[in-house]
């Protein structure tokens, strides 16, 4: 269950949700800036407001309030006028009265226009959040057969394996590289690698000689994880990776040492700082 993001009650998205920012009254002179009634400016709104990430939320909060508007607009009987109504009883006042209501803002012409342009407008700005919402669970990852999974010659697989190719120039790939552990930042996982190359070492006598780099250091990047199981007790070691291409997103699975193992599914993997080198560093 889906839980707000300040407390332990389950998450339930409603259309004064959506615009909270109007009712703000830190808000109050920011919004005046804008007219609401312009398609232009309320987009502009839109985005640098009602959109942007709250404290505490995650791309499943955001992925519930998306899915509410789509069911909010496919319902004719939905009214979008209501979430300007006060009770006039228990307030006194009209919204248009309301202290946080932003100075100089009249009424609101279009209100079902205006929750059309957001959820146009979030499906811009919340792109990748929607995307990593919907990748397959770690359960139907799982399930895949053998034949469809990734092997371990996987860096050739990543979203930028150019990053390897311009130190290396040809499909070398490292023997079972060493990591002292995983690095979790603001929702990313990070591991250094290190370690030998498979090379062809025995070349025909008529071959020019060569001095091949024969080393790697290089960094694994896993960002927007929307689900990930790990566990074992020392997570560095050799490092064994099976990665799925999922098209979008990766499943992923390291084997770390001896008992440790980190799964997860996730929208980026990527490759950077390569460095290579002729002899062990």
């Amino acid at each position: 269950m889906l839980h707000c993001p300040y407390g332990t009650q389950p998450f339930t998205p409603t259309l004064r949700l959506l615009v909270s920012c109007f009712f703000q009254e830190t808000h109050e002179t920011l919004l005046s800036a804008y007219n609401p009634n312009d398609p232009v400016e309320l987009e502009q709104l839109l985005r640098q407001h009602c959109l942007m990430p709250e404290p505490r939320e995650t791309f499943r909060h955001r992925q519930a309030r998306f899915e509410f508007l789509e069911l909010a607009l496919a319902d004719p009987d939905t009214d979008f006028d209501d979430v300007w109504d006060i009770d006039e009883e228990k307030d006194g006042f009209d919204i248009y009265e309301y202290p946080s209501w932003p100075k100089g803002w009249q009424s609101i012409n279009n209100s079902r226009g205006l929750f059309e342009l957001y959820l146009a407008t979030a499906r811009d700005v919340w792109r990748d959040d929607l995307i990593r919402a919907n990748l397959p669970s770690l359960a139907t990852c799982r399930e895949i057969p053998a034949r469809d999974r990734g092997g371990y010659d996987w860096l050739f697989s990543v979203d930028n394996p150019q990053s390897w190719k311009e130190v290396f120039g040809h499909a070398s790939t490292p023997q079972e590289p060493y990591t002292q552990g995983p690095v979790f930042h603001e929702g990313r996982l990070k591991l250094h690698l290190e370690g030998s190359l498979n090379l062809l070492r025995c070349l025909p006598s008529s071959w020019p000689a060569s001095d091949p780099l024969t080393h790697c250091t290089f960094d694994v990047s896993i960002e927007e994880i929307s689900e990930m199981e790990m566990h074992g007790t020392d997570f560095s070691g050799r490092v064994k990776v099976c990665l799925t291409p999922l098209k979008p997103g990766y499943h992923l699975r390291l084997e770390i040492g001896f008992d440790c193992v980190i799964e997860c599914v996730a929208l980026h993997v990527s490759l950077c700082g390569v460095q290579g080198f002729r002899s062990a560093k």
